[in-house]
């Protein structure tokens, strides 16, 4: 019997081999997990499944098939290469890799009379934007009044006949302020506009009257403006992300940055002040390479003499990495067919913006209809920043003809599938590597889907039509959007893992989006529809210098509330599963507006809860304590190191998984005033019997920790030990090489 039973595996190891499909032996594949019960997959299936005489293999259970990136450059949304439409462009000229234009628009094209109504911006924008949509192509407006060599575009009514006051009348604040609550009204939920650069003021509409200068002998948009603007801006824009154009400007609002002379040495001083703003981690940074004036050593003087050399390429590459910058224009008028400039534009594309890569998919390969079907993934973000929109990530069971029998959509928020930090022009690589994303689906499938074999593929939705848009870094790959990644039987084991040819993603333009916006037409995991109660009563219950703490009455739901998205200033800042939050990384002495969002498992969300505006207490001098919670959305989390709900934890959350090699978290800017020895107080579970270790580098400055066993994994222990910070900014990185860390709740600095 043994004989037989070792014959028949080997003669099932050949098949498996032959079709590029290995099951491993369920001892052998355990993960090495965390001590605290995680379940480990029981196989691995590695698949190549392009060959359509691959034997039919039966999988069992939940099956886990590792993919593989693609070495393709291509383009998604609101990303990438971003060439421009002029103030007197009719169409938008073709480019490769683009699917985000910018487009000068001339203000009297808008609006010439105080009385025009918004309809005026939206029948404009219908014309000129007509059928973009079918191309996947979305624009970032800039209305601009003084553009230099081609006008002015003043509308009626303000007074412009002194080329400095004429930037400081309270009538053209007045007007100014108002037109931007029309734009809000026009485009705030157009989903043809991917962000807003606020533009208006100045020449090119870049916050700027330069050569000439005002009376202060500053030629920057001054500051009664930047607070008129920018107050106009957050009440006109919920939806759509705002940029300006120097970082230095607009100081008191989350805003991104627009830097339009990006990579030129003569202006390294913006790209620095765009690093030190430190808030692409929800706000996005975009730009212009300057080809017409200053240093062009390193540029090549044309977008054909950066993306030829490859030392010129990467300098640009270095500045996209460590400013986080999504999309670049002007070195976007490249050569596309010079194979070497090609290289270059293969390159650069790969890093601008986000790149999510499928590492591995796990889910049931049979399903009892009517049964559940579960869908694990784990993503990463090779790129050099976020997606900044909460777009759903759907499966869907693709029958034979490639047509969709069932879909659904995640739980999950792919804002958070964060790029890696501190990023390594020696190694072409951040040095902190980006988290591994797990993405968790429980799905019921219908009973009317038929008995049969499907494939199950993955895409990501724009909310606008509900279509396949941003598309995944695989070789994996059905044109229209979908990544296959393996074979699911209803009623039955799958008859194959055959996934057919896979297409190219960049030579694919068959994406596009809606104008209607609907509800969904597949599965959210329920039939609920009702959203949660809004959150009342938010209130302010401490803050710092560099953190303010949150907390609400819980709500209501119909099914359960499942967690809380909070805004600031407008903008998304983190989500919670408790009634509490602490926001980090903010400016001293600065003035933030939050509101909270209730959302539930259907993915249904609440009204806004109140607005409240706090202001960040001035910079610690030694006697005010710095609180800032492990799960913070300001800290950076790396390797196997997540977020884990804990009812004992101050923020209803702890940090899990640091150490065994790869996982570590790090605190960011902890801002100090004065530099010194500080205490920090460090709050930690370790249920082991022994104490647990971990390495603290302060600012690069490493020692060693030793955390005793506490006794549970739910009783909070605390640490304290004294470190040297610097003024201004700090960072604290906990990690172990060589085993677990403890899991953290949050520090404490005094």
């Amino acid at each position: 019997m043994r004989k037989t039973l070792a014959l028949t595996t080997a003669l099932l190891s050949i098949l498996l081999i032959l079709s590029g499909c290995r099951v491993d032996n369920g001892d052998s594949d355990q993960i090495n997990m965390h001590s605290q019960g995680v379940t480990p997959y029981e196989k691995t299936n590695r698949i190549a499944p392009t060959d359509s005489s691959e034997p039919k293999v039966k999988l069992f259970g939940q099956n886990t098939f590792k993919l593989t990136e693609t070495l393709e450059a291509f383009n998604n949304p609101i990303m990438g290469f971003r060439p421009s439409r002029g103030i007197n462009d009719t169409t938008f000229q073709n480019r490769e890799y683009a699917d985000i234009y910018k487009h000068y628009i001339k203000y009297t094209d808008l609006e010439v009379n105080a009385t025009d109504s918004v309809q005026k911006i939206k029948d404009w924008s219908n014309k000129a934007w007509a059928g973009i949509e079918n191309k996947n192509i979305k624009v970032v407006p800039r209305v601009v009044i003084i553009y230099p060599g081609a006008g002015e575009f003043w509308p009626n009514g303000v007074t412009h006949s002194d080329p400095v006051n004429q930037w400081q009348s309270d009538s053209l604040k007045a007007r100014l302020v108002a037109f931007i609550g029309k734009l809000g009204q026009a485009w705030d939920n157009d989903p043809r506009v991917a962000f807003v650069e606020l533009g208006l003021y100045g020449n090119w509409g870049e916050h700027h009257i330069y050569p000439l200068k005002f009376a202060d002998g500053k030629n920057r948009i001054p500051l009664s403006f930047q607070t008129a603007l920018g107050n106009a801006s957050i009440a006109a824009f919920h939806n759509k992300k705002v940029l300006i154009r120097y970082p230095e400007t607009f100081a008191n609002y989350d805003f991104g940055v627009f830097w339009d002379s990006f990579a030129l040495p003569d202006d390294a001083s913006g790209g620095n002040g765009e690093i030190s703003r430190n808030n692409w981690r929800t706000q996005i940074n975009s730009g212009e390479v300057a080809y017409n004036w200053g240093n062009q050593s390193n540029l090549g003087g044309s977008p054909n003499g950066t993306l030829s050399s490859t030392s010129n390429t990467n300098y640009v590459i270095d500045w996209i990495m460590k400013t986080r910058t999504s999309s670049l224009g002007w070195i976007s008028d490249y050569t596309a067919n010079n194979t070497a400039v090609a290289a270059g534009a293969s390159a650069m594309q790969k890093v601008l913006g986000y790149r999510f890569v499928l590492n591995q998919a796990t889910f049931t390969g049979n399903v009892t209809p009517g049964g559940a079907m579960n869908v694990s993934l784990q993503v990463t973000n090779k790129g050099s920043s976020p997606f900044y929109y909460n777009w759903p990530v759907e499966a869907s069971l693709l029958k034979s003809d490639g047509t969709i029998a069932w879909k659904g959509i995640f739980e999950g928020d792919i804002r958070t599938w964060l790029p890696g930090s501190d990023w390594n022009s020696t190694t072409r690589a951040y040095n902190q590597a980006p988290t591994v994303n797990t993405v968790n689906g429980a799905f019921k499938i219908p009973t009317t889907v038929p008995n049969g074999t499907y494939t199950l593929a993955l895409s990501i939705l724009d909310p606008a039509g509900w279509k396949p848009s941003v598309r995944f870094a695989n070789t994996n790959y059905y044109t229209g959007g979908r990544t296959p990644v393996g074979k699911v039987g209803i009623g039955m084991d799958p008859a194959n893992q055959t996934l057919g040819s896979f297409a190219s993603l960049k030579s694919d333009t068959t994406l596009g989006y809606s104008l209607q916006n609907g509800p969904y037409d597949g599965t959210t995991g329920s039939s609920d529809t009702q959203a949660p109660t809004a959150p009342a009563n938010l209130t302010s219950t401490g803050k710092t210098a560099s953190s303010i703490s949150l907390s609400w009455p819980a709500s209501t739901d119909n099914v359960g509330v499942t967690g809380y998205e909070i805004y600031r200033n407008g903008s998304y800042a983190g989500t919670t599963t408790s009634t509490s939050y602490t926001d980090t990384g903010l400016k001293a002495s600065t003035n933030y507006t939050y509101m909270v969002r209730a959302k539930d498992a259907a993915s249904n969300v609440s009204a806004n809860s109140n607005a409240i505006s706090v202001t960040s207490n001035t910079a610690s001098t030694g006697g005010t304590t710095v609180t800032v919670e492990a799960e913070s959305s300001a800290n950076t989390l790396a390797g196997g190191a997540i977020v884990v709900s804990c009812s004992s934890c101050s923020g209803g959350s702890k940090v899990g998984y640091v150490g065994n090699n790869s996982g570590t978290l790090q605190f960011n800017r902890i801002n100090v005033a004065n530099s010194g020895t500080y205490k920090l107080a460090i709050s930690y579970l370790n249920g082991d019997s022994a104490a647990r270790a971990a390495r603290i580098s302060v600012n690069g400055a490493n020692s060693n920790l030793s955390f005793p066993s506490i006794g549970s994994w739910t009783t909070l222990g605390t640490l304290q030990v004294t470190i040297q910070l610097k003024t201004g900014d700090n960072t604290i990185k906990l990690s172990n090489t060589s085993g677990w860390a403890p899991d953290f709740d949050r520090i404490q600095i005094h």
